[in-house]
C-alpha cells in the first residue's frame, strides 16, 4: 500500500518543530508571523494556525496576543506523573488543575449505567471539564465524572462546582478511599473532546477509567480521563519477590 501522506498542517508544525529544536528559534524567542509562514511554507492562513496549534499543544510555544507567538520549550513537552499508592492518585488531582465546563443531572445511557452498575435510565450527576498543570497552560485530558444521583451531600456538592478547582470534593480524602479500581485502554477522541485538546479529530488516546470505592466497598465515583496518546507516559516499577 502507498504510504499515507499528512496533512500539510502537520507538515509545517514537524517543519517548524525540528527548527526549534535545532535552535533556528531559541526559547524566548519569536516565531515568524502567520503572514511570514504562510508566504515561506505557500499555505493558507487557515492551515498556519493549525500549525502553531499543533505546537502550542505541544507546550513548545504560547501565543500571547499582542506580542506574538513566543517559544517557551526547545522540545516536545510531555505530562507525566508517578503513581504508586492511592495517596500519590488523590495528591495527582490536588496540584492539577481541572476546569470544570457542565455540571448536569442526566438518565444513564448503557456505558454510564455499566461504569456505575446501575440500571439504564438512573439519574446521574456528571462533571465534564479539562485537567491542566497551571493556570494558562494548554490542558492535557478532557475528564467526566459521574456519581450516581443522591441527596447526599456529595451529589448536591458536585452540581455547585464550576469553574477551575483542585481537589475536586473534601470526600475524596485517603481516609474515606478503600479502593481505587484503574483501567486503561486505547480508543479515539470524540470530534468536541479534540477540540478541547486542541488534536486533530480522530485522535488516538489512552482512556484511563478510575473508579473510587470507600473503605466499605461502595462506589463513590468514576471518572474517565482521555490522553492525547502522544502526550501521556505510564510509567510503572516492578521488584521481584523473593521469599
Amino acid at each position: 500500500m502507498p504510504p499515507i501522506s499528512k496533512p500539510r498542517y502537520q507538515s509545517v508544525a514537524d517543519q517548524l518543530r525540528r527548527d526549534i529544536e535545532k535552535g533556528r528559534y531559541r526559547v524566548g524567542s519569536l516565531l515568524p508571523t502567520e503572514l511570514q509562514i504562510c508566504e515561506s511554507y505557500g499555505i493558507s492562513r487557515h492551515t498556519a494556525r493549525e500549525a502553531l496549534r499543533v505546537l502550542t499543544h505541544d507546550r513548545m510555544i504560547e501565543r500571547r496576543q499582542g506580542s506574538g507567538t513566543m517559544v517557551i520549550a526547545n522540545s516536545r513537552q510531555r505530562f507525566n506523573h508517578s503513581i504508586s499508592s492511592v495517596q500519590d492518585l488523590l495528591q495527582y488531582g490536588a496540584n492539577t488543575r481541572l476546569s470544570i465546563k457542565a455540571t448536569e443531572r442526566i438518565p444513564a445511557d448503557d456505558d454510564i449505567a455499566e461504569l456505575l452498575e446501575c440500571d439504564v435510565g438512573t439519574e446521574v450527576v456528571h462533571l465534564h471539564g479539562v485537567r491542566s498543570e497551571h493556570k494558562g497552560e494548554a490542558p492535557f485530558c478532557v475528564t467526566d465524572i459521574y456519581r450516581i444521583a443522591g441527596k447526599d451531600a456529595l451529589s448536591k456538592r458536585l452540581m455547585e462546582v464550576s469553574g477551575a478547582v483542585y481537589a475536586l470534593v473534601d470526600e475524596l480524602e485517603i481516609g474515606h478511599i478503600g479502593m481505587v479500581e484503574q483501567d486503561i485502554s486505547a480508543a479515539q477522541i470524540p470530534a468536541e473532546n479534540a477540540a478541547e485538546l486542541g488534536v486533530p479529530k480522530h485522535s488516538v488516546c489512552l482512556q484511563i477509567t478510575r473508579r473510587y470505592f470507600d473503605t466499605g466497598g461502595k462506589l463513590i465515583v468514576a471518572a474517565v480521563n482521555l490522553h492525547p496518546g502522544t502526550d501521556f507516559v505510564y510509567s510503572m516499577s516492578l521488584k521481584q519477590s523473593r521469599g
